[in-house]
C-alpha cells in the first residue's frame, strides 16, 4: 500500500487506505468485526474454500477469459497471500517494528506461473491450515499487542490490519471465483 497526503485510494485498486481495510469493489469493511469476528472469519476461509472448489466441477481449471484465473488459480494466490500474512504477522509480533524490503511487485506473477496444476484438495487444505496458523498467531498473541506492525519499502502495517488484508483478498478471491463460475456456465 502506499499511502501518501491527500490520498484515499491505492493505485490501481478500490482499496481504501484507512485505519481499517475496505474495498469498494467487494464490499469489504474490517471495520465491521470485531477481534472475535474477525479470528472466526479467517478459521472459516479453508472450510469456505474447500466447498467452492469441490462445487467447481470441471471447470475448476477453466479460466473465464484469457485475463482471468481459473478457480484453482485464484486458490493457490491465496493460499500464498495468507502464508506470506502468517510470516508478516509473525514477525511484526516478535520483532522490534522490523523495517522489510519492499515485496517486488512482479512476484506474485511469477509465482502465478506455476499456478493450475494442483490437487484442490491440497490447496484448500493449505489455505485452512495457513488462515488457522494467522488466527491462532493472533489469538496467543491478543489484540493488545495487534499494533505493531511492520514496514514493508516505505509502508507500515500492524497486525490488525495485516488480518483483516489476509480476510479481504481471501473472500475478494472467493467471489472472483464465484464471478468466473457463473460465467463459465452461463
Amino acid at each position: 500500500m502506499t499511502p501518501s497526503a491527500g490520498v484515499d485510494r491505492q493505485e490501481n485498486d478500490d482499496v481504501a487506505v484507512s485505519e481499517h481495510e475496505h474495498c469498494d469493489a467487494c464490499g469489504f469493511d474490517g471495520a465491521t468485526y470485531d477481534d472475535a469476528a474477525l479470528l472466526a472469519a479467517l478459521r472459516s476461509l479453508g472450510s469456505e474454500w474447500r466447498l467452492l472448489l469441490e462445487s467447481a466441477g470441471p471447470e475448476l481449471r477453466v479460466r473465464p477469459a484469457p485475463e482471468v484465473w481459473s478457480a484453482i488459480e485464484y486458490a493457490e494466490h491465496t493460499r500464498d497471500i495468507v502464508a506470506l500474512h502468517v510470516y508478516g504477522v509473525k514477525e511484526a509480533l516478535t520483532g522490534n517494528e522490523p523495517v522489510l524490503p519492499a515485496v517486488d511487485p512482479g512476484l506474485a506473477d511469477a509465482a502465478a506461473v506455476a499456478y493450475g496444476d494442483a490437487d484442490a484438495g491440497v490447496v484448500a487444505e493449505e489455505i485452512d491450515t495457513q488462515s488457522s496458523r494467522l488466527a491462532v498467531l493472533a489469538e496467543d498473541a491478543g489484540p493488545a499487542t495487534w499494533s505493531r506492525g511492520i514496514t514493508l519499502g516505505d509502508v507500515r502495517a500492524d497486525v490488525r490490519r495485516m488480518l483483516e488484508h489476509a480476510l479481504h483478498d481471501a473472500c475478494h478471491h472467493l467471489d472472483d471465483v464465484e464471478r468466473g463460475l457463473v460465467t463459465l456456465r452461463a
